[in-house]
């Protein structure tokens, strides 16, 4: 659970549904979490004016939707997720240790990851309008809309090109797999691993051979995935 963070509630009256979606007018969807059945008892929706930096962040109850009008800095995790529905606008730039999405992510300037920048399921995407840097990449099958060439060091995911604009497709087609893939994961291997070939492991990815809620959970410990 998100500890309470100093800013404008819109449970305590201080924020509304109309400035919050003016305040996140500029990416697509983000209107859609703004209603009554998603915020109210049980669910809050704050703006941080200015700059944020936190050890860590989690979306979900009680705090669901949050806006930062400046820069975010996150020294370790940040999560959000699809159940219940989150969104995170910062309207500057975003670093953190490691990222895990699975609800609606925007960031207006630039997102840098300095370890894993991983995707869940495909309800909602993220959105950077600047650039984006990160060690690893796992989409999984959450769409990535990058604006601005992203840079990573390495892909996994079979699917990658697929979770991301046409234009970027050629940045993110796997770079590690196979036996190379497995000597660099850290206690991620998949329980249906022996049940594959030799030829099978050697051009499978991160999905096949890789316990994927095993590399979720060291994502949101923030944790690397990847041995040096």
């Amino acid at each position: 659970m998100q500890t309470t963070l100093q800013g404008r509630s819109y449970q305590r009256g201080e924020i509304t549904l109309e400035e919050l979606a003016a305040l996140t007018a500029g990416f697509n969807y983000a209107s859609a979490l703004l209603h009554e059945d998603l915020l109210g008892n049980d669910y809050d929706a704050v703006v941080v004016d200015g700059d944020l930096h936190l050890p860590s962040l989690t979306l979900g109850e009680p705090l669901a939707f949050l806006v930062v009008t400046g820069n975010l800095v996150i020294d370790g995790a940040c999560v959000d997720c699809d159940e219940p529905a989150t969104g995170l606008y910062v309207l500057g730039n975003l670093q953190a240790g490691s990222v895990w999405t699975g609800g609606m992510l925007g960031v207006q300037g630039d997102l840098t990851v300095a370890r894993t920048l991983a995707g869940f399921y495909n309800d909602y995407a993220a959105i950077v309008k600047g650039t984006t840097r990160a060690a690893v990449f796992f989409p999984e099958n959450h769409y990535f809309q990058f604006e601005g060439a992203p840079t990573f060091d390495v892909v996994l995911g079979n699917a990658a090109p697929y979770r991301v604009p046409k234009q970027w497709a050629a940045q993110v087609t796997e770079t590690l797999k196979g036996r190379a893939l497995l000597d660099r994961a850290v206690g991620l291997e998949s329980d249906d691993l022996p049940a594959l070939s030799a030829e099978q492991i050697e051009t499978f990815g991160a999905t096949e051979l890789l316990d994927a809620h095993a590399l979720y959970t060291r994502v949101q410990a923030d944790s690397p995935v990847l041995s040096d």
